[in-house]
This record gives structure tokens, sequence and C-alpha cells, in this order.
């Protein structure tokens, strides 16, 4: 009975790692400060005290083609920004009152045009595929769960998934992807500066591999105590 729980407390750890995600955020006002030249400035960070992401790992997927293993980016996400300060949020309307900005991402240039590319996580097609091509996110919905920006809840937001996937024949290979959003909305807040993301391919997610080896470790542990 031990065990079994043991595995099932193990599988629901591992699926859950499996499902978390992170959001590369998008939002207006980069220095932080309303009422100067900058309070309309799309921008692209993943947080405000670091905007630029490390190196982005890329798992294998265990599917080849050729020689080749398929890498999949843990980094899957874009989301509207919603400090709980409210300082780069794109907007503070109420409910009742959807926002106008419509928010779209285009692709600079990949590293890699062969051996990288990006599909639309619901669909799988592949997105981007050219220098200068342009996805929509999806329109503004409201979310009750998400900090107005005045010490509330309840905000306007998108959240999109694209999955990053490459083709490599072994970890340690690296890949970048540079983007700027845009807004084709009414609103029409100016384009953001080029964000760049890198990628490296590695063979195995090392938090896996240590959960995995702590729960083995104490199933060990409680069996020698019987």
């Amino acid at each position: 009975m031990f065990k079994a729980a043991s595995v099932l407390i193990l599988l629901l750890l591992v699926t859950s790692f499996a499902y978390a995600h992170s959001h590369t955020h998008v939002g207006r006002n980069p220095d932080g400060t309303w009422g100067n030249g900058d309070d309309n400035q799309l921008w692209i960070f993943a947080t405000p005290d670091q905007p630029q992401w490390g190196t982005v790992e890329m798992i294998p997927t265990g599917e080849y083609i050729g020689d080749k293993q398929i890498y999949a980016s843990v980094l899957d996400c874009w989301h509207s920004a919603h400090p709980e300060t409210g300082l780069f949020q794109l907007d503070f309307n109420g409910e009742l009152t959807q926002p106008d900005w419509r928010i779209g991402l285009k692709r600079i240039g990949f590293s890699d045009t062969v051996n990288f590319w990006m599909e639309d996580e619901a669909t799988t097609l592949e997105i981007l595929t050219y220098d200068g091509a342009t996805i929509a996110f999806e329109e503004p919905d409201w979310d009750t769960t998400l900090p107005d920006g005045a010490g509330g809840f309840g905000a306007w937001h998108f959240h999109n998934h694209t999955e990053f996937l490459a083709l490599a024949a072994a970890p340690g290979q690296t890949f970048s992807a540079t983007f700027t959003v845009f807004d084709t909305g009414s609103t029409a807040f100016p384009e953001s500066a080029q964000y760049t993301l890198d990628f490296v391919t590695v063979p195995e997610p090392a938090s896996v591999v240590l959960l995995t080896m702590g729960l083995f470790a104490f199933v060990r542990q409680k069996k020698s105590m019987r």
C-alpha cells in the first residue's frame, strides 16, 4: 500500500512539473514610471526585476526525425502583464468595458531556420514560418483572479501558448529567436523593442531527475525502517 501511494505521489509530482509553464509577459511603460514618454510603449519581459530570460532549456521529447531528436522548450506561454502595482498593465478597464488593444507577435529572426521552429500548441500547426511573419494573440478576456493594479482583482488579459521546438543530434546545441510585439487595435500602442530568447537542448530536466531520486530514496528509507 505504501509503495503504491509513493508511486502515485511521484506520478502526480512529475505530471505537475510537466504541465508547469512560465510566462513571457507583454506590458507597457517599460521604465515603470507613469507620466512620461514611454507610458504606452509595449515591451516584452520575463519579470519586471529581471526582464531578460536566461538561457531556456529544451528537453527531449523521445520523437526523432532521422537521427536527430525533437526537443521542446519548457517556456511556452505569452501573457499580458498583471503586477499587483499595476505599473505595466495594458489597461485599467472594468469588466463591462473591453479594452481596444489587440496584441500580436512578430518574428524578427531565428538563428536556425531549418532545425528550429514554432507551433501553436492548440492546433500543433507551425507558425511564424519566416522573418516578418506575425500572429495575433487572443482578444482580451476578463479574469476575476488577476490583480487589477489598484489593490483588488479582476482584469482583462490574453494568455497564449506557442511551443518552441528544435531538431538536434545531442544536448548542448543552442538556438535563438527574436521578436517584437505590436498593437493592431485602436489603442495603437507603439511596437516594442526587439526581444531575444536563447535556448539550449538538455538531456533531462534536472528538477525531475532530482525529484525522482529523492522520492525513491524516501521510499527505500521507509522500507528499511519496517
